[in-house]
């Protein structure tokens, strides 16, 4: 009896698992979907929109950085509703800035040929961090100083403008973002268990965290690629 009991225990901490995994990663795509549809609509539909986009580069980056630190600080006090909107609109706002790195680049082969190549390795290091039975946290603290040192090292590079600087970031950062991919999913795979009891509206909340979060574990991946491959085409 006991045993099925763990069984029973087990497949329920299983589903639990996948029920926020499932939130996070939804909600992801959603967002992701969100930024890169946001480029087509100013291109095709709306190019006047882009100069003004142009214009406002510095504060929409900054709006960015409030709303992305406002939703990882007060998500717990706000309301499910709000921070989906949150969620959303740091997507729209990333599809602006992705407008002009997409004009700047010029050559939709390169970035529909990085897209494909970030999905690959995004899809293979995720499925390595929900299935692997290592638990990840063990790596927390060095993940942290390789993204504290890329933060540092890139804000230097403005100034010093050192090309070999610039692909050591480059390189370094998409293997950092590919480990963290890793290391995320781990995370939200172990929070699970851990809030096996939780209420829907926690389960949501959390949802949108990890969609977060690993939505800009894609998207990092995807720009350090693009460094590489527009390099390369030109």
């Amino acid at each position: 009896m006991r045993l099925e009991e763990l069984e029973n225990e087990q497949r329920y901490l299983e589903g639990s698992s996948n029920k926020l995994l499932r939130s996070s990663f939804l909600y992801m795509i959603m967002g992701l979907l969100v930024t890169f549809l946001v480029p087509v609509y100013m291109v095709f539909f709306n190019p006047g929109l882009i100069n003004l986009i142009a214009k406002s580069y510095y504060a929409i980056i900054i709006l960015e950085f409030v709303v992305v630190m406002f939703l990882s600080a007060r998500i717990s006090k706000m309301s499910t509703g709000m921070s989906k909107l949150l969620f959303f609109v740091y997507s729209i706002l990333n599809g602006f800035v992705f407008s002009l790195i997409g004009l700047a680049i010029g050559d939709v082969f390169v970035i529909g040929y990085t897209l494909v190549t970030t999905i690959i390795m995004f899809g293979v290091t995720a499925i390595y961090g929900y299935t692997t039975k290592e638990d990840l946290s063990n790596y927390s603290s060095y993940l942290k100083t390789g993204l504290i040192s890329i933060i540092i090292v890139s804000l230097l590079n403005i100034f010093l403008k050192a090309p070999a600087v610039y692909w050591m970031i480059t390189i370094f950062g998409v293997v950092l973002f590919s480990a963290l991919t890793a290391y995320d999913v781990n995370k939200i795979k172990n929070l699970a268990y851990e809030i096996s009891d939780g209420d829907e509206e926690t389960i949501q909340k959390l949802g949108i965290l990890g969609a977060l979060t690993l939505y800009l574990d894609f998207i990092n991946l995807f720009l350090y690629l693009l460094r590489i491959f527009s390099k390369k085409r030109n």
